[in-house]
């Protein structure tokens, strides 16, 4: 009991969870022994009985105190001790306290396990506004700001790059870099402003004073800033989940945190450029047009021959182009055919629709696909009749010049190769098309006499009457413009054809005449006419990829003809034949051998198609499923010449004035793959929501962090581990955290508030800085408010003159002055409210 008694002035600290918090003497340590405290209600003094003093607490630095310790001693830093301890002798004098049965629980108050240090507070509590540290965490809130707004802006807007990140900008690499760069730097001070408000609310919170039911923060508070730092936390941490959770500060950080987790694979989904394609725009397209359509000077002037020095040099590399492009097109047209008739379903292709289309090549990487058509409602088979085998084949070939437009500067197209070979872009063009008629019509030994005649003489102007006159239209060229009937030096053997050679300028068809064999049961000859015009009822499309480019052409009725030439310029004309593509196609009948019959040559290429001859036997006659016909073969292998024929040419039907080459526009829709910000996939959306909430608490703290701390300044932040370990060593214990100093706090301790307390009272001319502590509210509500605090005390005029105070004194200001107030006693009350 001995020893007990001597700790009996120790109960005005440990008391009621300690409230008065002032130095105090030991005393006479046997006055009032009848009044006691059942326990000691704080951590690291365990539960004892021990006498309450009542005598009121003097200083250890006053004669009263002197006398009864054997050295001076001055404010204790023991967990919530604030207080003289014993003197060692009057500690060894009672040894045999210490070690007796309740030894451990006396051993904290041990002299020689503790230090005897002053605890008033050395630095601000509230650093003044626009302070260094404040302007940083300004600065990063609006850096944070600005960019998550710039970011989510991005994300919105869904903007095209362009040329701004390929060949002639950024490279893709440098460009995903700094994206990736920014969206991190924007995560990590997003996070850094969310921890530093957080900070600044809850401990504000700690330090107001009123409302009472509103003040303090939980221990499940103070674990927040762990969340947004180890976002894992959460799930191991749930004691904390449970008490913070459903707070509205709580769910904010939980939000703030998932966002923040994700923010850079958001980022990465939203607003980091990758090729995609984008929607259709509809613009005037430019491009360069050299000279008018199916010029044949200009393709013997524009091939390409090493040979030089000879007049014919021009003209020969011409047959040469002729025949190679035409030789490829119609080989893989027969392989096209070869497979359609492999692959089985032959019904299908008796409809000239349903057939292998026609092809041809540009510049070996381009496949240019051309579509049957009936200009004038005619099908292939239906002319025939009387007992006559008659075939018109119209194919629409698209126009070339609109590769040549795509790849123009002013277009602003990203070419393939420039996006590392990962671009691709579609073009629509409303242009004309040039297509080919190919009419073809049986005659007998007979018919085709007039049309023969001996090279030996001199050659006439044109046949006479003829019995296909009217399906051909032929007449007097000279006095009504009609189309001459044409004359053959030679009658053609089995196998073989002949093509007639015009003496005059005008005439816009080629005419070939060949022999079909014997035993296809059709007629002994077949007069076949190709012309050629341009069709203004189609659109040409043009897609182009790293793997090459297909050009296309859609006419008529089919659901790709979007924007033909016919909407655009609606006076265009259609069944207008250029005389220009004679010369062209005299010219490409001789380099492909199809002239050859006029010495019974026997060409491969004359024997291939004249077995295509349609099968007749005086009925209606109908397309083999299984093969092409003659009209089909002709018109594939002159597909090339129209290709040839619009690859300089104007992007309409006018005839363009000689001269150098311009640039003219025509209307075009554009559809093009290139870096460009926006989610990838439709699921990727819901990273919006990700934006959003950072943007929106972005704007929160901003405006938070502004108005508080350019008007106050800023807090010392009591969540950050250091301030909170100082702060909890330099408290009194409290029973409310019982048990908890193994094993950590378990269950309802995660909710118990908190509040930052600040001790002045009692301080020496030496000491006049205010010691701060940690409290529970609970405790404040045992004991009644404004117990053990000198600050409840203070007038309410006081407390308002301190809140519109313009600029809060710093430590600084006190030097030289030793007798001011603490400025951290105006600090703590000017945010104690």
């Amino acid at each position: 009991m001995a020893a007990l008694n001597h700790l009996a002035p120790f109960n005005r600290i440990y008391g009621r969870g300690g409230r008065d918090y002032q130095n105090v003497p030991l005393g006479d340590v046997n006055a009032d022994q009848d009044s006691r405290h059942p326990s000691a209600a704080g951590l690291g003094f365990f539960n004892i009985d021990y006498e309450h003093s009542t005598r009121r607490p003097v200083s250890p630095r006053s004669p009263e105190s002197a006398r009864h310790f054997s050295q001076s001693t001055t404010q204790q830093n023991t967990p919530g001790l604030s207080a003289g301890f014993p003197s060692p002798d009057w500690v060894s004098s009672h040894r045999t306290s210490y070690n007796g049965t309740q030894g451990s629980q006396y051993s904290l108050l041990s002299p020689d396990r503790h230090q005897h240090v002053d605890c008033p507070t050395s630095g601000d509590i509230l650093v003044k506004p626009w302070s260094g540290i404040t302007i940083f965490v300004l600065f990063l809130s609006v850096y944070t700001f600005c960019f998550s707004g710039v970011f989510l802006g991005i994300a919105l807007a869904k903007p095209r790059w362009g040329r701004r990140i390929g060949a002639d900008g950024l490279s893709y690499s440098t460009a995903t870099l700094l994206s990736a760069l920014f969206s991190k730097t924007v995560e990590l001070s997003f996070v850094a402003v969310l921890v530093a408000t957080i900070g600044q609310i809850l401990s504000r919170r700690a330090i107001a004073k009123k409302p009472i039911n509103r003040t303090g923060i939980s221990i499940a508070e103070m674990t927040m800033r762990s969340w947004i730092l180890q976002p894992g936390l959460i799930f191991t941490h749930g004691s904390a989940l449970k008490y913070a959770g459903p707070t509205l500060i709580g769910a904010l950080v939980l939000v703030a945190t998932f966002a923040a987790t994700f923010y850079t694979t958001a980022a990465e989904a939203l607003t980091s450029p990758k090729l995609k394609f984008g929607p259709w725009e509809k613009r005037v397209m430019y491009g360069m047009v050299d000279t008018v359509f199916a010029n044949a000077t200009f393709l013997t002037e524009a091939c390409e021959t090493p040979i030089q020095g000879d007049a014919d040099a021009g003209g020969t590399c011409l047959q040469i182009d002729y025949a190679g492009q035409a030789y490829h097109n119609f080989q893989s047209y027969l392989a096209n055919w070869t497979a359609a008739r492999d692959a089985g379903d032959s019904d299908s292709r008796v409809e000239i629709h349903s057939r292998p289309k026609p092809v041809s090549l540009v510049w070996d990487n381009t496949t240019c696909v051309g579509q049957w058509i009936t200009p004038s409602g005619e099908n292939v088979t239906n002319d025939s009749a009387n007992g006559r085998l008659v075939q018109n084949v119209t194919v629409a070939m698209p126009h070339a010049n609109l590769i040549r437009a795509a790849r123009h500067p002013d277009n602003k197209i990203a070419q393939p190769e420039e996006l590392a070979g990962q671009g691709e872009y579609y073009v629509i063009g409303s242009i004309p098309a040039p297509a080919i008629n190919v009419l073809c019509v049986g005659m007998s030994t007979e018919e085709v006499e007039p049309l023969i005649y001996d090279p030996n003489n001199t050659v006439p102007h044109s046949a006479s009457s003829t019995v296909v006159d009217d399906i051909f239209g032929f007449g007097d060229f000279f006095n009504d413009g009609a189309a001459p009937a044409p004359l053959f030096p030679h009658l053609p053997i089995v196998y073989n054809t002949v093509n007639n050679n015009s003496l005059e300028w005008g005439p816009a068809a080629v005419y070939l005449l060949g022999t079909p064999p014997d035993d296809l049961n059709t007629s002994d000859h077949i007069l076949c006419s190709i012309k050629v015009m341009q069709y203004p009822h189609c659109t040409t499309k043009y897609h182009a990829a790293e793997s090459g480019g297909e050009l296309t052409v859609h006419c008529d009725d089919d659901p790709e003809n979007t924007r033909p030439y016919s909407e655009t310029i609606r006076d265009a004309p259609s069944g207008i034949w250029d005389s220009n593509w004679e010369d062209i196609g005299s010219e490409w009948l001789k380099a492909n051998a199809l002239s050859h019959g006029i010495s019974d040559g026997n060409a491969s290429i004359a024997r291939i198609i004249t077995q295509m001859t349609p099968r007749h036997n005086g009925d209606q006659t109908v397309l083999n499923p299984d093969l092409p016909s003659i009209g089909e073969a002709l018109a594939v292998l002159a597909g090339s010449t129209a290709i040839m024929s619009s690859f300089h040419a104007p992007f309409n039907h006018t005839d363009r004035p000689a001269g150098p080459p311009s640039q003219e526009t025509f209307p075009a829709s554009v559809r093009y793959k290139d870096y460009a910000s926006g989610g990838s996939e439709d699921w990727q959306g819901i990273f919006y929501v990700i934006l959003f909430v950072v943007f929106l608490i972005n704007l929160f703290a901003l405006v938070y962090l502004f108005i508080h701390l350019c008007t106050d300044g800023q807090v010392t932040d009591y969540t950050e581990p250091q301030n909170l370990f100082a702060l909890a060593v330099m408290s009194p214990p409290s029973q409310s955290l019982s048990g908890s100093c193994g094993a950590g706090p378990t269950g309802t301790a995660y909710g118990k508030r908190w509040r930052v307390d600040m001790q002045s009272s009692g301080m020496s001319h030496t000491a006049q800085h205010p010691h701060f502590y940690m409290r529970c509210t609970e405790d404040v509500r045992d004991e009644g408010e404004g117990t053990g605090t000198d600050y409840m005390q203070t007038s309410t005029n006081v407390r308002r003159h301190w809140k519109r105070k313009s600029r809060v004194k710093s430590m600084h200001d006190m030097d030289g002055n030793s007798g001011a107030m603490s400025p951290a006693i105006e600090q703590y009350r000017r945010l104690a409210g």
